[in-house]
């Protein structure tokens, strides 16, 4: 068409308001008609309507793009309570030794769930049916499994709460447990498939398995992700097989999950790099010096504590603890005010405030 760029305009208005100019020079004299080239504005692109997303993308280096559903498991991530994991080292002290190996609960917890997503997949495609409830359940306890870890992780797991009364030692999974309550409580019991999954009273015991067994999603997840910022080959294990080779047998009510025969050299694979990430990342001798240091730091604080100046530095939410204001026996109780504390003490700890605790400390006097 002639209003295209590069095509000459004959007897139409120029863009720019001009005209073709075939005028005489004035002395009756024609001349030949000048072509003006014309550059018309670029259309208007097609004003699309926005379509709204039912996802949220994390980028995650070691499973790739992760869907995150919005509604029920994205208010639980951006709750205070799995926000904290950011700041918890998945690996402790564990850095020492291995730069690499500085990622954090939270990465762990969103790469358990999206192994979790993948698993009810690869059921669904194989004749499992679960409603929604369960999927959402399911994806919960797997973000939620270890939302109850401390400060560095099992390196401090029994330096903050004694036993009580009862003489039950404080477990990260009895705090996971206690804090999944509360949430459950904030968001008017839309956890309670997830907390049923959670203590293994789901009346579909495979649900639970996914989260708490021998191949289980943690499991699965941290042996592959340790391994990736540990920079340990051995740790790395074909997660992808295991996944695809799962089903749920016998189909029905009481059916476990079952790996198909083509998957059995995938899960003794997961079997020996276990036992090797033990010898060489866990149990390395390094990491298990600096983690007796950390304790016997903690247990002196302990001991000197009311009487030495410096430890009023402390940071407040660690006070609490070294302070002997909560026993174990505090998660059992959600009526009581101590359990509210003990929570809402826990909730603000993380690795930061002891990592600035020990650099009050370090001025004090006691050698």
């Amino acid at each position: 068409p002639p209003q295209q760029l590069g095509q000459p305009i004959a007897h139409q208005p120029l863009g720019f308001g001009g005209h073709l100019d075939t005028a005489g020079d004035g002395h009756g004299h024609g001349r030949a008609p000048r072509r003006t080239w014309r550059v018309d504005p670029a259309p208007s692109p097609l004003q699309l309507s926005p379509v709204p997303s039912r996802f949220t993308l994390f980028n995650d280096p070691v499973h790739g793009f992760v869907s995150v559903p919005k509604g029920l498991v994205l208010s639980l991530i951006e709750s205070p309570e799995v926000q904290r994991l950011r700041r918890i080292r998945q690996l402790g002290l564990g850095f020492l030794v291995f730069p690499g190996a500085v990622h954090t609960r939270f990465e762990h917890g969103i790469g358990a769930m999206a192994l979790m997503q993948e698993a009810l997949g690869t059921l669904r495609e194989k004749g499992t049916v679960m409603d929604t409830d369960e999927v959402e359940g399911a994806l919960a306890a797997a973000l939620l499994h270890d939302v109850g870890h401390g400060p560095f992780s099992h390196t401090l797991e029994y330096q903050l709460l004694g036993p009580g009364p009862s003489g039950r030692p404080f477990h990260h999974e009895r705090m996971s447990r206690a804090l999944m309550a509360r949430l459950d409580r904030r968001l008017d019991g839309r956890l309670q498939t997830a907390l049923a999954i959670f203590d293994g009273t789901h009346p579909r015991p495979f649900f639970h398995s996914l989260v708490a067994s021998q191949l289980d999603m943690d499991r699965l997840d941290y042996l592959r992700r340790d391994s990736f910022y540990t920079g340990v080959a051995e740790g790395v294990v074909g997660v992808e097989r295991i996944l695809k080779t799962m089903r749920v047998h016998p189909p029905g009510a009481g059916g476990r999950i079952v790996i198909e025969s083509k998957g059995a050299y995938a899960v003794e694979n997961v079997l020996l790099s276990r036992r090797l990430m033990y010898w060489q990342v866990y149990l390395h001798k390094t990491v298990l010096a600096a983690d007796h240091v950390l304790r016997a730091a903690f247990q002196r604080a302990r001991d000197r504590w009311g009487t030495d100046p410096v430890l009023e530095e402390t940071a407040p939410s660690l006070a609490f603890f070294l302070a002997g204001r909560a026993t174990a026996d505090d998660l059992d109780d959600a009526e009581a005010p101590a359990h509210a504390a003990l929570l809402d003490a826990f909730v603000a700890l993380d690795d930061t405030d002891v990592l600035y605790s020990l650099k009050r400390w370090s001025s004090s006097s006691d050698r």
